[in-house]
């Protein structure tokens, strides 16, 4: 090996041993893991309550469903609910004893909001003054968190129904609709009674629209609706879910009496849920 060789190499191998001590960062401590807020196992979670401004609201989850108990009992929206028991799971960017500190600079004196995770109480203070940030108390000890889910805890509570009109596993017996009725005949849709021309298809097609219609936003609806009604017969119960159509246009917004909630949802489903659409020309009833 001549000399220019031999130099290459040396260069080779100092450069290898840098980059080797660049990537093993020798004297450097391993980071420390994030503190969560709690040590609670969202997925443990049964029970929530949330104290605000706008009202105490409850849910609980029972069969792996939540359900909303207060202040109205109803089906939960699956997605804002994992929400909320997301903040368990919250990383601590700032931790520290509350012994000494003055609760009301921080906006914990008295909390802006209360979420009790099962037995786990967590208030919510005052925003940080930058990087959107939040105050809160767990227990005795003050944490700054990412200010995630503070407005969704004082939103409306009908924020936290859920969007559809059934559930899931709901089996649909019979639909009486404002002009028709749908029957449920050992798992085919029959119009009763039935038009000159039909499609067993279109049955069954509007049948299922109903078992998974979803609105695109419910809204707590207050006063008697009055309009044209659809009755939903579900095998297991002794009344139909009723649906009074307070508005076609411009969004249909199906009511349910029984709950003071009112389902909003795009103009064009009305004909889609409503109406049994005409047999194509090459389709056989």
């Amino acid at each position: 090996m001549n000399k220019r060789n031999l130099l290459n190499l040396v260069l080779l191998l100092v450069v290898a041993g840098l980059g080797l001590l660049a990537w093993l960062e020798p004297g450097r401590s391993p980071e420390p893991q994030a503190v969560k807020i709690t040590g609670l196992d969202p997925a443990a979670i049964e029970h929530i309550r949330i104290e605000r401004p706008a009202g105490l609201l409850e849910m609980v989850r029972r069969d792996g469903r939540w359900q909303l108990t207060a202040p109205q009992a109803a089906p939960a929206n699956t997605v804002r609910t994992d929400a909320i028991v997301s903040v368990a799971a919250i990383d601590s960017l700032n931790q520290q004893p509350i012994t000494g500190l003055d609760l009301a600079t921080y906006g914990l004196d008295e909390p802006k909001a209360r979420l009790q995770l099962n037995d786990v109480t967590i208030d919510f203070g005052a925003a940080a003054p930058l990087d959107n940030r939040r105050y809160v108390r767990v227990g005795d000890t003050l944490h700054l968190i990412p200010d995630l889910r503070y407005y969704q805890l004082i939103g409306h509570w009908s924020g936290y129904v859920s969007l559809r009109l059934l559930e899931d596993g709901t089996q649909l017996e019979r639909i009486e609709l404002p002009q028709r009725v749908l029957v449920n005949d050992n798992g085919s849709w029959v119009p009763e009674p039935k038009p000159e021309q039909w499609s067993a298809d279109a049955a069954t097609a509007l049948a299922q629209r109903w078992q998974t219609v979803q609105a695109m936003e419910v809204r707590e609806y207050k006063g008697a609706a009055t309009g044209a009604e659809v009755r939903l017969h579900l095998r297991g119960q002794e009344r139909p879910l009723r649906l009074v159509i307070a508005a076609r246009e411009p969004e249909l917004v199906l009511v349910r009496p029984d709950l003071g909630l009112a389902y909003h949802l795009v103009a064009s489903q009305a004909q889609e849920l409503l109406e049994l659409s005409a047999p194509q020309q090459d389709q056989e009833p």
